[in-house]
């Protein structure tokens, strides 16, 4: 059986499994150095005895049926489908590797704003984050958005005497910025009530128990008039937050709060890039006992403002797919952050309800990636037990389950192919003495070593591919997918983010224009209208007639009269032309059809992999990456494809000499929601396109379900992160939606996010069919630099292009 994850789910599961089916054989991976995920790497300094597990998980793999494998990279150096084809089960238990986001404006903008995952990380030395440097020493006063444990963690360390965390295995990074910090005041924000929080009495007991820390009294409104009548656990809470802390606001050196029935509405600063203030709007508590713990709130128009430099978002951890998944028939919930089960960690087919589902065969999962990043240990334990005895059972029972094999034994070979440094139990257990010594020799139980690992353990290194595809969008992926059908090659795909199509791909319309017939991608015919409101205009439809003839892409004219019955709502001055064959996919079907396909021809995908370096050597491009955690690794390949999206001309301006350099152009795109179900066409209508323009206009899409969005409208921006939307700009995209759409409610329409699109000029958008000042969608074999395919402004209609794209860049190679 293989294990992906080596937190407690991973551990728990295989004690279990191990307990319950004689001599069963359990191989652990982990894709950092060491081992215990969450144990390591989350809980906070001052709490040893949380850490105790350990000595359960050690003593569960000291057995010579268990076998650890760290520092491995599912997708990079090992493919899920290897998994399926060399053991009987996979049970995946790798946890919540990313934290939820906000959405609101500034978020993703201004400096001061941290994950408290990552401040969490970053003290406990998780490799990722070493480089966080948060600015502690800016702001008295920290704000934490979330009231869960987390979020007490991260304000207990804020508040807490440094010397007093100097015995701990916090790092010394941390204390050297804890001692500078300037925080006095830390403000944790919920917006539900002292009923509803998610904390637990322990998290809140040692707040209220700090020496020289005083906390501020809630407002006993939110307190219920009959606490004796409350179950225990609330009662006890209650009476906690009553109580307050030993230590009162005269004596106090810091102090804390706990503020409710807020809901964060933006960041914002003073005129600079750091933030300043955080504006919240205030809630209310609704139905019928505003203190059940399940109560809800709705948002009013009254706003309240925090000043600061400092926030923390603590609203939850969140799971991500692992690549190679939609290949294996593994649904993963993207909402809901986990994999599809039936409850007891067998994995369902998507094409099955759970509740009459039929499971995989040899497929489970445990922990957070099945139920939810939710709970203390013991939470995960109970679930795992219970996952365990579902394959017990199962193999009790003969159930089906996978082909069996060698597993490590087999997939250790493969491996080594790929240059990969795995760390070993044997490996872990000098690391652990070796951090023991370190700690023992300054008066603590462990000194980390900062990247997980001590400094001696070399680099990680890849083997050498025949193709490399930078960057795995849908275009991306489709090169990479047709370069893989070339026998006798080697195709590895590289990707910064952790994901395929996180940036352009994945914030469009998810229009295409000739859809296609995979009966995996589901999709919407609904047809494509551009309007002309005069007879400038009118010529401009003809010229798009004329350039879709000569492309092959069918197009016609109707009658006004015939656009009046057909979409009522809809107003055309002039000329309407229709594209009958174009209509919605859903894109990440569509990329995940890519994906899937790539990697069943034998390609590799490598996901958090940056490009820092790219040199020209003997055989090719040497290609210098590294990972968030500050892992390096080297490629060495004959041919190099630029499908980078927003981060092409960055890495084409490291390959080519300055005489060839471009400057790249960002081209912000904001689309907004339609909550009103009338006036709502069936129709895609598009403005006529302008000559020059930056964009298509805002036009009307709808998404897989039918419901209206708007967009995008043209903002040029000089960060290509800057996703943020744009309240200014909602009132000139109204004016444009009610010259097509006269009856929109424009009430009704609401800003709903942004994305961003390369850009070679910023008068170079579209195509207008005379094909004038049109620079985009550069797609070159570059004179010099033998196997150096490059692309650049690829966006807008990427999705719609990028098998074409695909083919033209193989003929580049080969014709």
């Amino acid at each position: 059986m293989a294990i992906l994850g080596s937190g407690p789910a991973g551990f728990y599961t295989a004690y279990k499994v191990m307990q319950g089916i004689h001599e069963a054989k359990v191989d652990m991976y982990e894709q950092q150095p060491v081992p215990f995920g969450l144990v390591r790497y989350g809980v906070a300094p001052d709490h040893p005895e949380v850490k105790n597990c350990q000595d359960k998980f050690t003593e569960v793999a000291s057995s010579p049926d268990f076998t650890f494998i760290g520092n491995i990279k599912v997708g990079q150096d090992v493919s899920l489908k290897a998994f399926a084809n060399h053991y009987d089960a996979v049970v995946f238990a790798y946890g919540a590797s990313k934290d939820r986001k906000l959405g609101i404006p500034g978020e993703d903008q201004l400096k001061g704003i941290y994950s408290a995952r990552d401040f969490v990380g970053w003290y406990n030395g998780l490799p990722a984050f070493s480089n966080l440097a948060p600015q502690l020493d800016l702001s008295d006063t920290a704000v934490v958005i979330g009231q869960g444990n987390v979020a007490l963690d991260v304000a207990r360390i804020l508040l807490k005497d440094v010397d007093s965390l100097r015995t701990t295995d916090i790092t010394d990074q941390a204390l050297a910025t804890l001692a500078k910090s300037k925080i006095k005041r830390v403000r944790v924000v919920g917006r539900r009530g002292p009923m509803q929080v998610s904390f637990t009495i322990k998290e809140v007991r040692e707040l209220m128990k700090l020496p020289s820390v005083a906390f501020e009294p809630i407002d006993q409104n939110l307190i219920p008039p009959d606490i004796p009548s409350l179950p225990r656990t609330a009662k006890r809470l209650t009476k906690l937050l009553m109580e307050g802390s030993m230590c009162d606001m005269a004596r106090a050196e810091r102090s804390w709060a706990l503020d409710f029935l807020l809901s964060p509405v933006q960041f914002l600063s003073a005129g600079g890039t750091t933030l300043s203030q955080l504006e919240f709007a205030r809630t209310k508590l609704v139905g019928s006992d505003p203190f059940e713990s399940t109560a809800s709130v709705e948002i009013s128009t009254d706003h309240h403002s925090i000043a600061t430099s400092l926030a923390f978002r603590s609203i939850g951890y969140q799971s991500e797919a692992l690549p190679g998944m939609s290949g294996l028939g593994i649904h993963f919930d993207i909402k809901r952050g986990i994999i599809t089960n039936d409850y007891y960690g067998r994995l369902l087919s998507p094409t099955h309800e759970v509740q009459v589902g039929r499971p995989l065969p040899g497929m489970y999962c445990a922990g957070w990636v099945k139920r939810g990043p939710a709970g203390v240990i013991a939470n995960t334990m109970e679930d795992s037990f219970a996952t365990a005895e579902a394959i017990i059972a199962d193999w009790n029972d003969k159930a089906p389950f996978l082909g069996g094999g060698n597993g490590w034994e087999t997939l250790e070979g493969e491996i080594a192919v790929k240059s990969a440094r795995t760390v070993s139990w044997e490996d872990w257990l000098r690391i652990d003495a070796a951090e023991r010594a370190r700690g023992k020799a300054v008066g603590k139980e462990r000194d980390f070593y900062a990247h997980g690992q001590p400094p001696d353990t070399p680099p990680r290194m890849i083997r050498t591919v025949y193709y490399l595809v930078a960057g795995a969008g849908a275009v991306g992926l489709a090169i990479a997918r047709k370069l893989a059908e070339k026998g006798g090659t080697s195709t590895l795909l590289i990707e910064r983010h952790g994901s395929v199509g996180t940036e352009t791909s994945s914030r469009n319309s998810e229009v295409f224009a000739i859809l296609m017939s995979y009966k995996k991608i589901p999709y919407r015919k609904c047809k494509k209208w551009i309007l002309a409101q005069d007879t400038q205009q009118h010529e401009q439809l003809n010229k798009t007639h004329r350039f879709a003839k000569s492309i092959g892409v069918p197009t016609h004219f109707i009658s006004l009269a015939e656009a009046r019955q057909r979409e009522p709502d809809v107003y055309a001055g002039n000329a309407v032309l229709e594209s009958p064959t174009t209509g919605i996919i859903d894109s990440h079907s569509y990329m995940a059809f890519l994906e899937s396909d790539f990697e069943s021809k034998g390609g590799d995908l490598a996901f958090h992999t940056r490009v820092i370096a790219i040199e020209t050597v003997s055989q090719g491009y040497s290609i210098h990456t590294t990972s968030p955690s500050g892992e390096s690794a080297s490629i060495t390949t004959e041919t190099i494809i630029n499908s980078a999206g927003l981060a092409a001309v960055p890495l084409s301006n490291s390959i080519l000499p300055p005489a060839r350099h471009v400057k790249p152009y960002y081209a912000k795109g904001s689309y907004y929601s339609y909550s009103c179900g009338h006036p709502r066409p069936k129709t895609l209508i598009y403005p006529a396109p302008t000559k020059g323009a930056a964009g298509l206009g805002t036009h009307l899409t709808m998404d897989m379900s039918g419901a209206i969005r708007f967009g995008p409208d043209v903002e040029w921006v000089d960060d290509p992160n800057d996703l943020g939307v744009n309240e200014e700009r909602l009132s000139a995209a109204l004016d444009e939606i009610q010259s097509y759409l006269p009856s929109v409610d424009r009430d009704k329409v609401m800003l709903d996010y942004a994305g961003i699109r390369p850009k070679l000029g910023k008068g170079s958008a579209v195509a207008s069919g005379d094909g004038d000042g049109f620079s985009d969608f550069y797609i070159k074999k570059e004179k010099g630099f033998e196997g150096f395919i490059n692309l650049l402004g690829i966006e807008s209609p990427g999705l719609t292009s990028s098998l074409a794209i695909a083919d033209k860049v193989h003929d580049l190679l080969y014709r």
